[in-house]
């Protein structure tokens, strides 16, 4: 059966220059659960071929419904472009066959950025065939909410509020 392919791209303005965006998202890869309230925690791993790439895997621990534990590695690197791509190697449902994402840092004005994430999906059997729509619909919300962290973070150093409930959520389960 052939593959069912969508992509998604998400893209937000960030009041914050590019070089200081760029710190947060590519040298500071593996520190997404800082900031985001999608990962509870990641960890990188292993020497990245690509020049200036913190690690070549990432490991996180998520807070997304239906997911838990990804895999993520490293596709492509560009300090100078400030861009960056992965695949998610593990952790996804079996009916996806391949999810990948890009981040890329552009500037817009001399204290204004953009982050773009273009995600690709590839669903597979009967189930992608099936759940195409719902995955569409859930991995938009999901790519919105990193982007909207993102912009609390670059632009007040603070996390947002949904990553504040989050840390919350954590912290009564810990003290159980």
């Amino acid at each position: 059966m052939a593959h069912k392919r969508f992509d998604i791209q998400k893209e937000i303005n960030i009041d914050a220059p590019a070089e200081k965006l760029w710190e947060m998202v590519g040298p500071g890869f593996v520190e997404v659960y800082q900031w985001s309230s999608n990962v509870d925690f990641a960890k990188g791993q292993g020497n990245s071929p690509f020049p200036g790439a913190v690690c070549d895997e990432r490991f996180c621990e998520l807070n997304v419904n239906g997911f838990s534990n990804i895999s993520e590695k490293l596709t492509s690197y560009n300090e100078e472009k400030m861009s960056l791509g992965y695949v998610v190697n593990k952790g996804m449902p079996a009916f996806i066959h391949k999810a990948a994402n890009e981040w890329s840092v552009v500037p817009v004005g001399h204290h204004r950025s953009k982050l773009v994430m273009k995600a690709t999906f590839e669903l597979t059997g009967i189930m992608g065939l099936l759940m195409k729509g719902i995955m569409q619909r859930k991995m938009g919300k999901t790519l919105e909410t990193v982007l909207k962290d993102a912009k609390v973070y670059a632009e007040t150093g603070q996390v947002s509020e949904a990553k504040r409930k989050r840390i919350r959520e954590l912290e009564k389960k810990v003290a159980v």
